[in-house]
Order: C-alpha cells, then structure tokens, then sequence
C-alpha cells in the first residue's frame, strides 16, 4: 500500500512540475519591459487567450433529448506563442473544457461552459439559434450563437482578467451516424494587468476564425473531434456528448 501511495504521489509531483504554469513569468516580463513594449506584450497574450477562450466553441447541435438538455466533456489543444508564455517554455496549452446546452423556446439554446487551465476557472454562458433545420444529407442545418467568456488568472503573485466575446454561425451537414461541421466565426478579447508595474494596463485582440471537424453518434452518445484556426493557428479539440 505505501509503494502505491508513493507512486501516486510520485504521478501527481510530475505533472505538476509537466504543467508548470504557462503565467509564472508574467510579472518578470512585464516589469521589465517599457510602457510601449508592456503593451504588445499584452496584444500577443490576448490573441492566444482568444484561441484558449474560444475552444469547444464550434460543434454539432444534437439533439438535446427528451430533457432538451446536452452535456460535452471536451479536451482543447492550443498552440501559443506570446512571449509572457515563450518566457515559461509554454508552446501548448490542455485545457479541459464542459460544454452544455440547454433547448429553449422559439428554436434557441442556452449555452454555458466551463473550463480549467493551470488553476484558472473559465467561465462563459451565451445564446445559440436555429436559423433552419435541414434533414437532407446536402443541405445543411445552419446555427448561429453568440458566447461570453471570462477567466481571471491567479497564478501565485501573477495576475490577470480576461474576456471574450465570440460570435460564430455553424452548418452541420445531416448524415446518418456521422455528421461533418464547419464554423466561422469572430471574436475580441481583453486581457488587464492586475499585478505587474503596468497594473490596469489592458491589452486586446480581434479575430476571425475558422473551423471543421466531424460527430459520430451511437444511440445517446456522440463523440466528435474537429480543428480550429485561428489567426491562421489550428488548435484541436477532441469530444464526448452525451443528450437527455
């Protein structure tokens, strides 16, 4: 029992020290730098939060179930390049994400996730409408939604708040079992300083992106995986859905 317990530790001590947080340089860079060069530094790290925020946007709107109700567990993959995460050795971001919908009146869907990146809480809620509804395998179903974002980073004495507003429109294509998507979407984020010399300094990032990807359905399940780029950078996101 002790050499399990020890392993186990053992795991945990690796992945802590494998998921170093990608914000612990924050306040190095940012107290090093000029007020203008604070600033770029700021815009970089908001075009990457954009991808981050935004994973698990895009997705098939399945049938929700006889509650009208679905949940997905989803894994987010984003690459990243801002310097503040360069400085930790930070290329790639994990970030676990929950997805839910629920149906609504008058063809529309409350939307809410929740996400979680190196001790930060991510939260965003939005709306999502059926603009039509297609049971031909060639034309598709189209959606469109909007979803708001939030996360506020405490990583030890770094600290920053981040937002984002993201507005996107889907077309999913109804093929038996498997249903192919694709997404297009815009979205601006902001990021403030909340600890460094430059604290209230504010940093922002407009973008589009673009996407696609596929479900596959087995009675109530249905898993999905699909790509996103964004600014051009793909990010992937790997999924299970399940409807009641």
């Amino acid at each position: 029992m002790k050499k399990v317990l020890f392993f186990v530790a053992a795991i945990c001590l690796v992945s802590s020290a494998a998921f170093a947080g990608p914000f612990d340089k924050f306040n190095d860079k940012m107290n090093s730098a000029s007020d203008s060069l604070a600033k770029h530094y700021l815009n970089n790290l908001a075009s990457d939060m954009s991808a981050v925020m935004t994973g698990g946007n895009y997705g098939v709107s399945i049938g929700l179930g006889t509650l009208r109700f679905s949940a997905s567990a989803k894994i987010n993959a984003v690459n990243v390049d801002n310097e503040i995460m360069r400085a930790d050795g930070t290329s790639t971001l994990v970030v676990p994400m929950i997805n839910a919908a629920l149906g609504l009146p008058y063809d529309f869907e409350l939307l809410a996730k929740y996400g979680y990146l190196y001790g930060t809480n991510i939260y965003g809620a939005g709306l999502r409408y059926n603009v039509y509804d297609s049971d031909v395998i060639f034309i598709p179903s189209v959606t469109v939604q909007g979803v708001y974002t939030m996360a506020n980073v405490r990583s030890g004495s770094n600290k920053l708040d981040a937002n984002n507003l993201a507005l996107g429109a889907i077309a999913t294509f109804p093929v038996p079992y498997v249903t192919p998507y694709v997404g297009l979407g815009w979205d601006r984020t902001k990021v403030k300083d909340k600890s460094s010399i430059h604290e209230g300094m504010t940093g922002s990032a407009d973008g589009f992106s673009y996407g696609f990807g596929v479900s596959v359905s087995i009675l109530m399940i249905n898993g999905n995986a699909g790509v996103t780029y964004t600014d051009g950078v793909p990010n992937y996101t790997l999924g299970l859905n399940v409807g009641f």
